[in-house]
């Protein structure tokens, strides 16, 4: 296990000649956490990987081994306050000139990506208090001014956004200038129970979901990111045993990775390696990690070696179909009407409308989330008669996200 981890962190010079501390163009960036908390963060410092990096000792040392380099900004508050106490737009240009001066001198790339760790209350509706209406238009002012100047700001969340109205446009506003990545922390031991198989169909369900809860309101899939989350606590490891969660591991890389190449995200973060002041750093986060790293490409690291006797080496999944398909059916034409809708696992999460004819013109009747998990029932209270409907599927802003629809047909009602 020591040889397999040590020839990971091992560098010639002729790749610390070649140097490139900007993060290159890549759909998606792979980029992990790789700060002066994390024990073992030389695994990450290498040609090929990209880190995310807030303190100047370790990223001169990863720029030395041949590593990309993003900015790590672990508490935007400091710069825009907090729901509860915003700060005074007035103070925004400054704080941005200095989060952009950190991050050009921690990273040596003068359009660096800046992580911002992380915006409070994304599923709070509208509409928004005052002091919450002020913290939005600060974050907002934050990325423009930062994105104006060269960087590339990526503002994290850790739920699902609130997307009606209003609150949909600030996410498309914020969008415009930065990428937004979705913090999606699945416990292991829940995975684990699923099974293999069932985990990883859970698991891009549940990527896509997040993914979908932006692009069905016109957030571009290329200016969404992911964030998976390897801690030992919550949203982690959670007490799993360790051979277990390395399989687990090496699923959400791979779930991950078909999920982010379907729908062209921007990237793909990695959290949890830290041992942060007054934790205890778990020794299987460094096997992890090597497994993780191995899963993404097998020069990195010698992931077998680091999970030990018994780890399956197999990168295969669960097979999906490819075709886009939905079907409509009729349970029940007395009144109230019942339908079931059924939909191929790559719609997961597309929002879709019952609608009905009148007058010449659709008009929706019904709005449902398609999910490949089992079929979804519905109850519309159509009145007796007759009636002419679809499912119709909306579009979204991502690679084949065009609307589409069932072929109408008659029910009646009775």
């Amino acid at each position: 296990m020591v040889s397999a981890l040590a020839g990971a962190t091992g560098v010639t010079q002729a790749a610390r000649s070649a140097v490139l501390p900007c993060i290159q163009p890549a759909r998606p960036a792979w980029i992990d956490y790789g700060d002066k908390w994390v024990p073992f963060r030389r695994l990450f410092f290498r040609p090929g990987l990209a880190v995310a990096l807030a303190h100047d000792a370790p990223a001169a040392d990863a720029r030395r081994r041949g590593a990309q380099l993003a900015f790590w900004a672990m508490s935007l508050r400091r710069a825009v306050g907090t729901p509860a106490r915003p700060a005074d737009p007035r103070t925004i240009p400054a704080a941005t000139a200095r989060l952009l001066e950190d991050a050009v001198r921690v990273t040596g790339c003068s359009t660096p990506i800046v992580g911002l760790n992380e915006l409070f209350g994304a599923q709070r509706p509208t509409p928004w208090r005052p002091r919450n209406a002020r913290y939005r238009a600060d974050v907002l002012a934050l990325v423009q001014g930062l994105a104006a100047r060269g960087a590339q700001p990526q503002l994290f969340i850790s739920r699902a956004g609130a997307t009606a109205g209003a609150a949909g446009r600030w996410w498309r506003s914020v969008a415009q200038s930065a990428t937004i990545v979705r913090e999606l922390y699945l416990p292991a031991p829940w995975l684990h129970a699923f099974g293999p198989a069932r985990a990883s169909v859970y698991m891009r369900f549940e990527l896509r979901r997040a993914v979908r809860n932006l692009t069905t309101i016109g957030v571009p899939s290329s200016r969404i990111g992911i964030a998976l989350g390897f801690q030992s606590g919550a949203g982690g490891r959670m007490g799993l045993a360790a051979a277990p969660w390395f399989d687990i591991v090496k699923r959400e890389a791979l779930a991950t990775r078909q999920v982010a190449g379907e729908l062209s995200l921007a990237s793909v973060w990695s959290w949890g390696w830290a041992a942060f002041p007054g934790n205890r750093a778990d020794p299987a986060t460094k096997r992890a990690a090597c497994v993780y790293l191995w899963t993404r490409e097998a020069s990195f690291c010698n992931g077998p070696a680091a999970a030990g006797a018994g780890f399956d080496r197999s990168l295969s999944q669960p097979a999906e179909s490819s075709r886009r398909r939905v079907t409509l059916r009729l349970l029940s034409a007395r009144h109230p009407a019942w339908f079931q809708v059924s939909a191929s696992a790559k719609l997961a999460a597309r929002v879709a409308f019952l609608q009905v004819r009148r007058g010449g013109e659709w008009h929706n009747a019904q709005r449902l989330l398609l999910g490949p998990l089992h079929p979804r029932r519905m109850r519309v209270a159509f009145p007796n008669g007759r009636h002419l409907v679809r499912l119709y599927v909306a579009a979204e802003n991502a690679p084949q996200g065009e609307a589409f629809w069932t072929t109408p047909r008659v029910v009646r009602v009775h």
